[in-house]
């Protein structure tokens, strides 16, 4: 478990999922591990569905095998704070209720909505405290996945790792790059977030990834207009004329207003009833950011908004909290919810992301400044903040953490084979210039940047 106690004698099991090769014995080049992003993402799960779509792209020459990282879904054992994954969804309802601090929040209670989303937040760093496995709360950094990486290619005979990593996959990605050189073979890091921030400073790693948010959301409002309203449901007012970018925008802010003030009651959706805040929209909207073949969905449900009618769009909402998206009662309603390890999965985030980072010390003040400062860099900034306030106060660092160096002309080694970092240039949460940092770092005798023009979240 802990590589820096190689005398210690607990263990980790690594969950793996593959999706075998079809091309014939002699076109086959060995394995392919996959990471999704998160942090916390599934390998196992990705693989289980998109297996058959990544081995189409490659020809069929690969095996296809996704991991489950520590903390993460169906490796073990659990970070064990909530022994029920019904535990951690109640804390997340509560946090969903509050949401995240946005401006349609009136001044006078910015202070007490704050000071509660604080504790809600905290309760669950309270309850790894006083439960949690303190041995993998400690021991599911990126480094030590990162040697993971490496046993599993000993494990299958092979001389290096070939890779695919989206999102955070490039963090670890780039990690191992930097700690094992020379057991890099074929690596794609496809939608490149910034490491050095992320292991430095999670605060300025949040900053970093809102760089391009608003490109990627001015190509939502664009298209919009451009496809018209037989193929987005926001392209005309009420008056039936044709919006324009101006006229989009400003709708979309006094939705957010209206429902920051008065919350739309869902008396029956998919989800049972509820509400839909100003918040939820903004975090509906941020996320919708990443799959432009959604955004016609996304159309139609703020115009069904506005029309006062948020029936399908509240299992949406829901569907980001928790993690999934609901099945018809006839269908299995348990889906893949009940892990072999319980709680796993959706505590994943906090021991990864927030144990790789230094403390992150911030008063309520501290915190509702940053709130501001986010949605100033970039629409959807504010739930990126609630993020990574998520790791204020965590106590548990990861026993091994990657500080550098992260550029060749400051001692990073050479790979065996180069890097290929590839961004869109208008992605709302791995920007560009992140690419751009990554790729001359390694330098360019082990990394090539290919940039695509579009909108969303990787290629």
């Amino acid at each position: 478990m802990d590589y820096t106690n190689p005398n210690g004698s607990a263990t980790v099991s690594i969950f793996l999922r593959k999706y075998p090769a079809t091309a014939s014995l002699d076109q086959r080049l060995g394995s392919l591990l996959v990471n999704p992003g998160g942090p916390g993402g599934s390998g196992s799960s990705t693989v289980e569905a998109l297996g058959e779509y990544i081995s189409t792209m490659l020809d069929g020459r690969y095996d296809i095998i996704g991991f489950d990282p520590r903390a993460v879904n169906l490796t073990g054992p659990s970070t064990a704070c909530h022994d029920i994954e019904y535990k951690f969804a109640h804390r997340a309802y509560q946090a969903n209720l509050q949401g995240a601090l946005f401006p349609h929040v009136d001044e006078a209670t910015e202070a007490a909505h704050v000071a509660k989303l604080s504790a809600i937040q905290l309760s669950h760093h309270k309850a790894c405290i006083a439960r949690g496995n303190y041995d993998m709360l400690r021991n599911s950094g990126t480094v030590a996945v990162a040697k993971d990486m490496e046993r599993i290619v000993q494990a299958l005979g092979e001389d290096g790792l070939n890779y695919l990593g989206y999102s955070y996959g490039t963090i670890l990605g780039a990690t191992f790059a930097a700690i094992r050189p020379n057991l890099v073979k074929r690596m794609v890091l496809d939608g490149v977030s910034d490491a050095e921030a992320y292991f430095s400073d999670v605060s300025q790693w949040g900053r970093a990834g809102m760089q391009d948010s608003h490109k990627t959301f001015a190509g939502f409002i664009s298209t919009c207009i451009e496809a018209g309203p037989t193929q987005c449901a926001l392209a005309v007012g009420k008056d039936n004329k044709t919006e324009t970018t101006e006229g989009l925008t400003k709708r979309l802010d006094m939705l957010y207003a209206k429902l920051g003030k008065e919350p739309l009651i869902v008396e029956d959706s998919l989800t049972g009833p509820g509400i839909v805040q100003g918040h939820n929209v903004q975090l509906a909207v941020f996320s919708f950011m990443y799959f432009p073949n959604t955004w016609p969905e996304l159309a139609q449900g703020l115009a069904l908004l506005e029309q006062g009618d948020g029936r399908d769009f509240y299992p949406s909402v829901n569907a980001l909290i928790y993690g999934t998206f609901p099945e018809p009662y006839t269908e299995n309603v348990f889906n893949r919810s009940m892990q072999r390890f319980p709680g796993s999965t959706r505590e994943s985030v906090y021991p990864i992301l927030c144990g790789d980072s230094p403390q992150l010390n911030m008063t309520n003040q501290e915190y509702a400044d940053y709130f501001h400062e986010m949605g100033r860099l970039g629409p959807g900034g504010e739930q990126l903040s609630l993020i990574v306030g998520g790791c204020r106060g965590w106590s548990f660092r990861a026993t091994e953490r990657y500080t550098g160096p992260w550029e060749v002309e400051k001692g990073l080694n050479k790979t065996k084979f180069p890097i290929l970092f590839v961004s869109l240039d208008a992605d709302p949460i791995t920007p560009l210039a992140s690419a751009v940092k990554m790729s001359k770092g390694f330098g360019a005798e082990s990394a090539t940047l290919l940039i695509q023009r579009g909108f969303g979240h990787s290629s």
